[in-house]
């Protein structure tokens, strides 16, 4: 798991340094968790309709990062790369970048809506475009006009859908809501989540409540084998819009002004979100990511970094080199942190785009997930942010070189991509994803078409992987709501209890 091996997910302070006695004399090779923790993640994402900066909506604004206002100045390193940017060199020679819409909310608010969803900041990095938020279980992403939050194991992302919405248009003038995604990979234990979080359906009902269908068009899917590796998808989007996102307007109404021509083409930019959900991982591979007992002995919580580059010595050092993970964007700024006894999180920024890591290595609930927003050169975005080398071809160099760092058994894709009206049709989306995987036969590959957005699905298994029998209770449930017996072993690890605490494993 990202964290201690009982009791909270992540145990730091004082509970991580009165386990590290236990955990430290735990063998290499024994190195295994009998509870189980729910590496998949729920990811939130939320798109707000952008609007000019109107420093008079704010008055106290301020240069602290701690504490910031909109309009508010913040110093950031001169950028790497040639973007249209809101950075200024000042007469000394420092660089500044000015804070406007979310990114103007202080910390203090963000973690109090965090606190709902019961999770907390270890640490931030920033840089012109966005501040990134490691945190105890996962991540967060926050731009001038989106946020993404990302969670594991047993948090209540969905019940901070309603703070944020509050904070985005009480603090940041942002009322209209452009787009909401809320995903998921299948749970590994879905009776352990609490309420609306333990079946789909209850999350999409909980989601349809707070955006209701006269405002809003909504839509809940499942991508992949009911009985078997599958993906949740929640859609949102204003209502009176067509299958490619534009607004339907009455032939009455008048034009638009130049100012929301701007706007909307800012909003309709290019955008592609790469995650890659990997299960049954290498157990030599993992034990890189349990902290030496050398390591537990320190037992140290991370600082705010504000990392440039990968300088640090210690268990982040070890894992992000030894890993071969610092090969995959090497001139990213990142921040991580490798959990006591075990579990590694890594957030990375490269200019506007950002990717984030994390590994659960116990042998019983193996996970790690990899998400990215770099494109590739096979999906070059057609807007104006130019300057930057990407690093792949495609987005299957990206997956074989992600693959080669965790060595899974079996592992699904998905391909979130946003087109711009001007770019809609050129793309080759049937090319996408439709690759080669060194060492592993591609299962399924599903294609949705969600108007201005495309999603493709892809699950794979080792070529020499082979299931093992089903073994489970029929009065089991999965998160769809159906009996866990018809669940493969793709989907439902084998039951085992450890002095009464439901447990699974990975074979």
């Amino acid at each position: 798991m990202q964290g201690g091996a009982s009791g909270s997910p992540y145990q730091t302070s004082s509970a991580a340094a009165s386990d590290a006695s236990l955990h430290s004399s735990i063998a290499a090779d024994d190195k295994l968790t009998l509870s189980g923790f729910e590496g998949p993640e729920k990811l939130l994402e939320i798109w707000f309709k952008q609007r000019p900066a109107r420093p008079e909506d704010h008055p106290n604004n301020t240069s602290s990062d701690e504490d910031s206002s909109d309009a508010s100045l913040s110093d950031c390193e001169k950028p790497a790369h040639h973007y249209a940017s809101n950075t200024k060199e000042a007469a000394d020679g420092h660089w500044t970048f000015r804070r406007a819409g979310l990114r103007a909310v202080d910390r203090a608010t963000w973690e109090g809506m965090l606190d709902i969803v019961q999770c907390r900041v270890l640490s931030v990095i920033k840089n012109e475009f966005a501040d990134a938020f490691l945190l105890s279980e996962s991540s967060m992403f926050v731009y001038e006009s989106r946020i993404m939050l990302k969670t594991c194991g047993t948090t209540t992302l969905l019940h901070a859908v309603p703070r944020i919405l509050e904070i985005a248009k009480d603090l940041c003038g942002l009322s209209e809501i452009q787009a909401v995604f809320y995903s998921r990979k299948a749970f590994l234990f879905p009776e352990r989540q609490a309420w609306p979080h333990g079946k789909w359906g209850d999350e999409v009902a909980y989601l349809d409540n707070i955006f209701p269908s006269d405002s809003f068009d909504t839509s809940g899917y499942v991508v992949g084998k009911i009985n078997g590796d599958h993906w949740c998808l929640y859609m949102c989007t204003p209502a009176g819009m067509d299958m490619d996102g534009n607004v339907i307007k009455p032939s009455f109404e008048e034009p638009s002004t130049s100012d929301d021509d701007d706007l909307a083409a800012a909003d309709d930019e290019d955008d592609v979100t790469l995650e890659i959900l990997m299960t049954n991982l290498d157990p030599q591979a993992m034990k890189t990511f349990w902290r030496t007992e050398a390591e537990l002995a320190d037992g140290k919580l991370p600082d705010n970094k504000h990392a440039l580059k990968h300088r640090f010595q210690g268990p982040e050092n070890r894992v992000f080199t030894e890993t071969g993970i610092s090969k995959i964007y090497p001139d990213s700024t990142v921040d991580d942190y490798v959990f006591d006894p075990c579990g590694y999180s890594l957030n990375g920024l490269l200019g506007p785009y950002y990717y984030t890591i994390h590994v659960t290595p116990e042998d019983i609930c193996s996970y790690a997930s990899f998400e990215t927003t770099i494109p590739t050169k096979q999906f070059k975005p057609k807007h104006g942010r130019e300057g930057i080398e990407f690093e792949y071809d495609t987005f299957n160099d990206v997956i074989q070189r992600v693959v080669e760092c965790f060595k899974p058994g079996r592992f699904s894709t998905t391909l979130f991509v946003r087109h711009s009206a001007a770019n809609k049709m050129g793309l080759g989306r049937s090319q996408l994803l439709n690759g080669h995987i060194d060492g592993f036969r591609r299962r399924d590959r599903i294609m949705h078409s969600l108007g201005k957005w495309d999603v493709v699905f892809c699950h794979f298994e080792k070529q020499a992987h082979k299931a093992v029998g089903k073994l489970a209770s029929a009065a089991a449930t999965t998160d769809l709501g159906v009996p866990a017996s018809v669940m493969d072993a793709a989907a439902n690890p084998i039951s085992v209890s450890v002095d009464g605490v439901a447990a699974a494993a990975h074979r």
